[in-house]
């Protein structure tokens, strides 16, 4: 069931919640925002580095929920049935999902969301899922929310409406400050990469409770400084060695890469800059982990998402402005067939991504 703004603070007013978020900044800044909100008593698990977590990452969430009164879900674009396994392992208890991605949702009792951009974002009123607690809430912290949309808009974040604004009531320069915040959500992005889960396990606590600056706390983090070297690195060199090709008589660029870390994401960002008017499809396998997609340089992303869930993908993504990504996870073994696959839909639809019409 879909809840209002207003709904949405009312059960949030008086309750003790288990947070399951997202690993990146903005889920980060999103958990911690609802912590100080609700005040001690929230309890913080991060999923493990997939939108497809294992049993018994829902079993541990369903013992963790035993002695609080509501699950969120805050910036998790899982799919549906994931949702729906973690409303049979809450016991009854609501499940609340929070998010700005473009998705769908189960229809299942004691399911709920919260997201205004669940259908799109053409304007980039929506940049970050914190963005989508703190309207809700009225209660936040500026600088973190600055950070949240960053990490997810990251160079394109300046020319945000809704960041500018944040920025300004914090107080900093959106041209000379700007850094500052880049340079902490770079070192979570770091940690993310480098995928120290034990590091993003403790953060949203430390950060909601512990009562340092944020950006200060994070910055100051050697662990996260010393991924953010290692990660930066192999960024540089996956750039290098990625092979290229050219597809739908050069209105689609592929790189393949194989990399030890999480960059995938990163690097397709990238690389759709540096290839301006060109689609580009970033695929890659990670060292004895997943394979990952990511479909850049479009108009808009919400029909090629809705193609490829049509086709069984697990498919992520968000159709907004200046921010349209589609990403994927598939099985090692998959990986060519699910490229394949991916560009021709975008032979289908290319019309349609290419346009905003």
């Amino acid at each position: 069931m879909s809840l209002s703004r207003n709904s949405l603070a009312s059960l949030l007013a008086d309750v003790e919640p288990l947070i399951i978020h997202h690993w990146d900044a903005d889920g980060i800044a999103s958990a911690v925002t609802v912590a100080q909100f609700v005040g001690p008593g929230a309890i913080f698990v991060v999923p493990p580095f997939t939108y497809r977590p294992p049993r018994d990452f829902v079993e541990q969430a369903s013992k963790l929920a035993a002695n609080k009164d509501v699950v969120l879900v805050l910036d998790y674009n899982a799919p549906p049935e994931v949702y729906a396994s973690l409303v049979t392992a809450a016991g009854g208890r609501p499940v609340v999902a929070v998010d700005h991605h473009t998705t769908t949702y189960p229809r299942v009792p004691n399911f709920y969301y919260y997201n205004p951009a669940a259908e799109g974002d053409p304007n980039g009123l929506w940049p970050s899922a914190a963005h989508v607690i703190a309207d809700a809430l009225g209660f936040y912290d500026p600088m973190l929310v600055a950070m949240s949309i960053y990490g997810d808009l990251w160079d394109d974040a300046v020319n945000n409406r809704v960041y500018r604004a944040y920025m300004e009531e914090v107080g900093l320069d959106v041209k000379e400050d700007s850094e500052l915040i880049r340079n902490c959500a770079m070192q979570i992005w770091a940690a993310e990469a480098a995928k120290l889960k034990d590091v993003i396990d403790g953060l949203a606590y430390s950060l909601a409770y512990g009562g340092a600056d944020p950006c200060e706390a994070i910055l100051s983090d050697p662990r996260m400084t010393n991924a953010r070297e290692a990660v930066e690195e192999e960024l540089s060199r996956a750039r290098s060695a990625a092979s290229r090709k050219e597809e739908l008589n050069g209105r689609v660029l592929a790189f393949g890469v194989t990399t030890k870390y999480k960059i995938t994401g990163m690097l397709a960002r990238q690389l759709a800059r540096e290839n301006a008017g060109k689609i580009v499809v970033v695929y890659s396998v990670e060292e004895g982990a997943t394979g990952r997609i990511y479909v850049r340089g479009l108009a808009q992303a919400k029909p090629l998402i809705e193609e490829l869930r049509s086709k069984g993908l697990n498919v992520g993504g968000k159709s907004q402005r200046s921010n349209n990504v589609v990403s994927l996870e598939v099985q090692p073994g998959d990986l060519e067939q699910a490229v394949d696959l991916v560009i021709k839909s975008i032979g289908k639809l290319a019309d349609v991504l290419v346009s905003n019409g």
